[in-house]
């Protein structure tokens, strides 16, 4: 009996050609884009997931929530309260400060730049990390040991084999021996680990381990009893004040105010960090992936429903016959059930295919690093065959299967269904483009704003100009004002300068005020050199630049060169002020809170954006120096030359100066760049996913146009005979057809709306909601209606009227 349906199940899908490769595209395609966007949910939601023991580890972040400015939150921590700890939280297991630093690294003649982690001894204790070789217990269980990944060991010894060998790490005067070698790491794991060292004793006197507000590293903490958590929560709800370090009482009720300390899981941080601005991935892109994978799958089922109900009509004789020659509703329910799991089952196989390709391409747009893991692969599809087979199968099964043979065969015309079934598939079409059309506007949406993030004025010139932040080397503090000198020279450079304030670069942040005045406002301020804001090429509003003839504009250190050291503020910083323009802002003094000596206010700028584009706009106070300062980077405005040429010279000039440390080098747009690059891709996908819903909803249009156009030859014959012109008769059939699409737009802009609603709410600077997206999407998806149903209608509308009533009959 089995072998009978599937004969009779491979008749029809082979004698229906068109219905089936309709079906197979649609099936196949949806089932592709489902794959993906599982794939991508599995990797986002399985983040960390690898790190032994990761449901014991937590994150320590400090949450600020002072008076008169909005909260923040911050995974990047002072280490004053690390002693403390696991003395006043018993439950702690342990717990390790963690700094990741670009470091240089030598290996005989190897030299380059790595991100080390500098970390306590009990490193292991904490992330229990599988090493390939050597002994966990011990291998940081002092200084001058380091653990490193394989692929470091690779590049600098040229193996795997690499225990026992020795390493130069940031020009110290010993080596370290490679006393471990990690195994390899996932890519989806948070905290990367390529070299990881005891953190050196010459860092212990540094501000983050002796003052809150010195924001380097990471805390964390392994906690093996998660009934402790709400105890340990509490605890360090206030914990600054328990443990203020050199900081007052006052000081830390300024910065902390109502804020203190909270245990973040490691299992959540991926989301965590987005949340806050500090990286990792959104958690409502990652369920807006999902929902398009969804979308795609079930507009592919409702595609096969409607074209399965739809040709019920031509397969009822078929039904009939067989029913009067005996067959039952059960044999004839399980023939086109097999049918519809066989074309799902084809289609799979066929989506997977589809997938495999895709991968490629979406790693590089999305930045994943997604392969095709079979066992998860294919239990997916299993339950998709089950699933969208028995979902797709089951309803056009009963509807076939019911016809009465009396009737149909004593019926003139075959049944075409009642108007419930006709309603039922026009709310189908309706779902479909629905769900099309809502991630066509989507993917719009994210376009436009990746596309005014990427225009945003920034208030410097972009083209041209090269960030070099391998100057910040500890090493290099004596030879800084020596190096810029050199790569002023290189030719094609017009100005070469530094400065601690750069694209993506603001570190010292504190409250200003306006001498005489109580009003505390925070703001970043940073130290610039000769030609900084010629480099920049920023917007001069009122006084002027610092000009090295004028005395106190580039004192050796700012700090220390007494009252009236010229400063220059932008315009946020003039507002924060509370002066009523930029010219009223000029000659007036400032002062850091908690210091005596006043700043000159001696010109004001445009606001420069130095931040992520997610982060708000931040007021700048820039001052002059000519000394060494740290935190520091290089910039090089040039012209006349491609960007790959100038670094070739740049680097080379470099190595004549500074050749123990690896020159490393950014243009301004490419560090820009990864402010809009994730979302730009992420548009992208997001319009493929919605290309290929809208393809299959033009699929089953275009079946469903065919069957319907079909079965009402007559009545356009009759029509035509009584005086209807071609023209009248493509429009009855296209209002008929295009009605369900317009219906659909009703469903999808509210729910476009109110998805990018929340998305664009994560922005800072973000583009309005116009009606642009929705009628551009709706323009486009009936046009592609439209061309699909003419395709189908325009042969049988312009039949002549004999014709159509001889084929009719």
């Amino acid at each position: 009996m089995f072998a009978d349906t599937l004969r009779a199940t491979w008749r029809t899908l082979t004698g229906q050609k068109r219905y089936t490769f309709l079906n197979l595209a649609g099936l196949a395609l949806g089932i592709a884009v489902f794959l993906t966007m599982a794939l991508i949910v599995r990797y986002e939601n399985s983040y960390d997931a690898s790190v032994p023991n990761v449901s014991h580890l937590y994150v320590l972040n400090e949450v600020f929530r002072p008076t008169g400015h909005a909260p923040s939150e911050s995974d990047d921590v002072s280490f004053v309260p690390f002693p403390f700890l696991k003395q006043d939280f018993p439950e702690i297991g342990a717990a390790i400060r963690m700094l990741q630093e670009p470091l240089v690294v030598r290996a005989g003649l190897t030299l380059s730049q790595e991100k080390v982690t500098l970390t306590d001894p009990a490193f292991f204790s904490v992330f229990k990390l599988p090493l390939l070789a050597g002994d966990s217990s011990t291998a940081l269980d002092g200084p001058g040991k380091v653990v490193i990944s394989t692929d470091l060991a690779r590049k600098y010894f040229g193996t795997e084999q690499a225990l026992g060998k020795r390493l130069r790490i940031d020009n110290g005067q010993t080596e370290a021996i490679v006393s471990g070698i990690l195994a390899p790491q996932p890519p989806n794991q948070t905290m990367g680990f390529d070299l990881i060292e005891v953190i050196p004793t010459s860092w212990l006197s540094k501000y983050a381990f002796t003052n809150w507000g010195s924001m380097w590293g990471t805390l964390w903490v392994r906690v093996d009893d998660p009934r402790a958590i709400p105890r340990i929560q509490a605890g360090l709800a206030h914990y600054p004040y328990q443990h203020p370090g050199n900081w007052t009482k006052d000081l830390l009720q300024e910065i902390f105010s109502g804020g203190g300390l909270e245990l973040v899981p490691l299992q959540d941080l991926h989301f965590h960090a987005a949340a806050i601005g500090e990286g990792g991935n959104s958690r409502a892109l990652v369920r807006i992936l999902g929902l398009i994978g969804l979308a795609a799958l079930a507009t592919a089922i409702i595609n096969y429903v409607n074209l399965a109900t739809a040709r019920s009509a031509l397969r009822a004789r078929e039904v009939a016959v067989r029913k009067v020659l005996g067959a039952t509703r059960l044999p004839l329910i399980a023939q086109f059930m097999t049918e519809a799991y066989v074309m799902v089952m084809m289609a799979a196989v066929l989506g997977t295919v589809f997938t495999e390709l895709a991968l490629h391409w979406v790693n590089l747009w999305g930045g994943w690093a997604l392969s095709m893991d079979w066992v998860f692969v294919l239990f997916i599809n299993a339950l998709v065959v089950l699933g969208a087979g028995t979902l797709a199968g089951f309803y056009p099964a009963l509807i076939i299967s019911g016809f009465r043979p009396a009737a149909v065969l004593a019926a003139s015309k075959t049944p075409a269904g009642g108007r419930i079934e006709s309603r039922l598939r026009a709310l189908l079409v309706v779902l479909q483009f629905s769900f099309a059309m809502t991630l066509a506007i989507c993917s719009l949406v994210i376009g436009l704003q990746a596309r005014h993030i990427r225009m945003l004025d920034r208030g410097m010139k972009q083209d041209g100009l090269i960030v070099i932040p391998s100057l910040n080397d500890a090493s290099l503090v004596s030879r800084q004002r020596d190096i810029i000198t050199r790569l002023a020279q290189v030719p094609g450079v017009r100005i070469a300068t530094r400065s601690d304030i750069y694209p993506h670069n603001a570190l010292n942040n504190d409250d200003w005020l306006l001498a005489g005045h109580p009003e505390k406002h925070a703001m970043n301020w940073g130290r610039a050199t000769d030609g900084y804001f010629d480099v920049i090429g920023v917007h001069l509003l009122a006084g002027r630049f610092f000009d090295s003839h004028h005395g106190q504009d580039y004192p050796v250190d700012p700090h220390t060169a007494g009252n009236g050291t010229s400063v220059i503020l932008t315009r946020l910083a003039v507002e924060r002020f509370g002066f009523s323009s930029p010219q009223d802002a000029v000659g007036k003094d400032v002062q850091e809170s908690g210091a005596p000596q006043t700043y000159h206010v001696v010109g004001v700028i445009e606001d420069i954006r130095v931040r992520s584009a997610n982060a708000p706009m931040r007021p700048l106070l820039f001052m002059g120096a000519s000394g060494s300062f740290s935190y520091i980077g290089g910039l090089v405005r040039y012209s006349g030359t491609s960007t790959q040429i100038e670094m070739d010279r740049l680097a080379r000039a470099w190595a004549e100066v500074a050749p123990d440390v690896a020159f490393s080098a950014q243009t301004a747009s490419d560090i820009f760049a990864d402010d809009y690059r994730r979302d730009e891709s992420h548009g992208a996908l997001f319009g493929i996913g919605s290309a290929v819903a809208i393809g299959i909803a033009c699929l089953g249009l275009y079946g469903l146009s065919a069957f319907n156009v079909s079965r009402r030859r007559q009545e356009i014959g009759i029509r035509k005979v009584l005086g209807a012109r071609t023209q009248d008769v493509l429009w009855l059939l296209l209002i008929q057809f295009l009605r369900p699409v317009v219906f659909a737009s009703f469903v999808a802009w509210p729910t476009a709306w109110v998805l990018m609603r929340i998305w664009l709410s994560s922005f800072n600077d973000r583009i309005s909601l116009t009606p642009m997206p929705f009628l551009a999407v709706t323009t486009v998806a009936l046009s592609i209606a439209v061309l699909t149903i003419i395709a189908q209608t325009r042969r049988i509308a312009t039949l002549s009227p004999a014709r159509s009533l001889h084929q009719a009959g």
